[in-house]
């Protein structure tokens, strides 16, 4: 499910169909009025924003599942822990992340990383456009 995801200050906003869409990989079957398509919803980043580029020190090079994103060679470090494996697809010659491939209880999702050292204006949600949690579950039909 496409989607954005902005952080600061240790809070994330997900667009409200991406958050929908993680909620239906964990059996929560939600549709999402049209009124809060263009909506965010907000979650406290426990690990701070920082987790979004943060690789485990677990994390070990596995040559084998190396390949080219977008034209760029990329080198594979790989993370597992019990069923949950992280594949971090990092730029050969730049050492900046690419790719993110994740699977967790059989549930699939592909983080992809751009804009490297470009300067670009990222504007956080307004206001009327941010739900909390609790707000966006009261407002989404449950089927």
């Amino acid at each position: 499910m496409p989607g954005d995801i902005y952080c600061k200050d240790g809070t994330s906003y997900t667009s409200a169909d991406l958050f929908a869409g993680a909620l239906r990989q964990r059996g929560q079957q939600v549709t999402v009025p049209a009124e809060l398509r263009s909506s965010y919803v907000t979650t406290k980043a426990e690990q701070g924003c920082d987790m979004y580029y943060k690789i485990a020190e677990t994390g070990r090079r596995t040559q084998g599942k190396d390949r080219a994103v977008d034209g760029r060679e990329a080198q594979a470090v790989e993370v597992t822990a019990g069923k949950s494996e992280d594949v971090y697809l990092i730029d050969k010659n730049q050492q900046r992340l690419l790719l993110l491939e994740s699977q967790r209880d059989g549930r699939t999702s592909t983080t992809t990383y751009d804009s490297f050292g470009e300067k670009f204006t990222i504007t956080l949600p307004v206001a009327e456009k941010i739900l909390t949690t609790d707000a966006f579950r009261s407002q989404v039909t449950k089927y």
